[in-house]
């Protein structure tokens, strides 16, 4: 994937799993100059993970309790970095931490800036119907996602994409990119293309509401809403006061069957069950229910026994 190279930059990497765990073994295994790694704080859930697993590739750990924190700007400038490079990261950086290098601090980020900024553009795009997104390397500035462009790279998002598949494909994607970046960086100042101004759509996380199914919309939307939080989030809804997970789901058309009000089960065969919706009929394929079992649904209509006129809220 990547062709080994000599960088002479100073280079540090600041970033949080898993994108980060694929960003520093792109960059050393093409040879850049890493002098220092920042990960996420220590009372993140993948502080001492990362830590091993930095320390393990022999790099130069940095610890801090905050971003402005004195004693962390002064270590940042005795490593004299040229700039740092950032894969996936929710803290803001101040400015006097990005001041402390030379170059300031460049992000990769999984969307065509300005449109999708926000940290889960992998699921909105998908929600939304899109047939392309594409990664951003760009400059950071006091904003999320703001910053002067310096590249971009699109993507063709395949039909069937899932959160999961385009989160790998933009990772790799991005580190390329990246790389591309930092060769030219090696000889010439970078480019620095500044956004638009205005209002784009959106890529931010989905709050704990938007998460669950809503069967007053079309089929066709929730069956990209499934796939949209696969597998990392997932689509949540309840059936018998029992919480469900569904990954996977098919469309069907409600032409054999009277109107059922959304979010009853409409008709049940052997080794299918389906949902009424606003429009079409919703047929979870792959499924966690409760603490009971997850599999496909067969099991759940051999383990649960559902009955025609069933209500999923």
């Amino acid at each position: 994937m990547f062709n080994r190279t000599t960088f002479k930059k100073r280079i540090l990497f600041v970033g949080i799993p898993d994108m980060a765990y694929i960003g520093i073994d792109g960059l050393l295994m093409s040879g850049v100059n890493i002098v220092g790694v920042m990960g996420p704080k220590k009372d993140h859930n993948m502080y001492e993970d990362f830590k091993m697993f930095i320390q393990a590739r022999g790099l130069n750990y940095i610890d801090f309790d905050e971003l402005d924190e004195p004693q962390l700007i002064e270590k940042i400038k005795e490593l004299d970095i040229d700039a740092a490079v950032v894969c996936s990261y929710n803290y803001k950086i101040p400015k006097v931490l990005m001041e402390a290098t030379r170059d300031g601090f460049i992000n990769i980020h999984p969307s065509m800036l300005p449109k999708y900024r926000g940290g889960n553009p992998y699921s909105r795009v998908i929600m939304n119907g899109e047939t392309e997104t594409g990664v951003t390397v760009h400059f950071m500035d006091t904003e999320f996602d703001t910053g002067d462009i310096i590249a971009q790279k699109p993507y063709h998002i395949p039909s069937k994409a899932t959160m999961g598949t385009i989160f790998n494909e933009l990772n790799y994607i991005g580190i390329e990119l990246l790389l591309q970046v930092l060769q030219l960086y090696e000889t010439q100042p970078l480019p620095r293309i500044p956004q638009p101004k205005g209002e784009f759509i959106s890529g931010n996380g989905l709050s704990n509401k938007e998460i669950y199914i809503n069967y007053e919309k079309p089929a066709e939307e929730l069956e990209r809403f499934i796939r949209a939080l696969n597998p990392f989030i997932l689509a949540s809804t309840t059936f018998r006061g029992n919480m469900m997970k569904i990954m996977k789901a098919e469309v069907a058309s409600d032409a054999f069957s009277l109107p059922h009000p959304a979010g009853t089960i409409a008709k049940i065969e052997d080794d299918k069950f389906f949902i009424a919706t606003s429009k079409g009929l919703l047929v979870p394929t792959v499924m966690q229910f409760g603490s009971f079992f997850m599999g496909d649904s067969k099991d759940f209509i051999r383990i649960v026994n559902p009955k025609i006129g069933e209500e999923f809220k």
